[in-house]
Parts: C-alpha cells; structure tokens; sequence
C-alpha cells in the first residue's frame, strides 16, 4: 500500500481507539494508545512522536484528556525490531 494509505489507516485505527475509550473513559494513555495502534499495524508508517501526536489531537478533538507516558522510541516504527 502507498504510504498515504497507509497513513489514512493509522488515522482510522486512533480514532476508533478514542471513541471506543470515550464510552467509558475520560482520558486517553498514549502509550496504551500506541501499543493498540502497533498490535494491529506492525510496521506503522509513522515516527512514535508523528503517532503520538496523532492519539493526543484525536483525543483533545473529542473532548478527552491526554495521559502523556510514552517511552522515547526510534523514530521509525516496527513490533518487530
């Protein structure tokens, strides 16, 4: 898939992530965030600073807080390294 795509999909998965926690919660933990994200999309086209942002602006959006406990990772994301 073109990079696009593939970022259109992050895009997707976070914000079915956030409406799923917004039933029953009222924050939103990055790094819990970013792990669902990469159990579903291995090689995530993104840098975890790129999806990281990407979970807290979707979380601000629909009125949520924004837990901020991610680890420092490499720039480029994969489960498999």
């Amino acid at each position: 898939m073109s990079h696009e795509v593939e970022e259109r999909r992050v895009k997707m998965l976070i914000e079915q992530y956030v409406r799923v926690r917004q039933t029953r919660h009222d924050v939103v933990s990055v790094r819990q965030a970013e792990a669902t994200v990469l159990t579903v999309m291995k090689d995530c086209p993104v840098s975890r600073r790129e999806l990281g942002d990407m979970i807290a602006a979707s979380a601000v959006a629909h009125g949520l807080g924004v837990v901020f406990d991610a680890q420092p990772y490499p720039s480029h994301l994969s489960l498999s390294h």
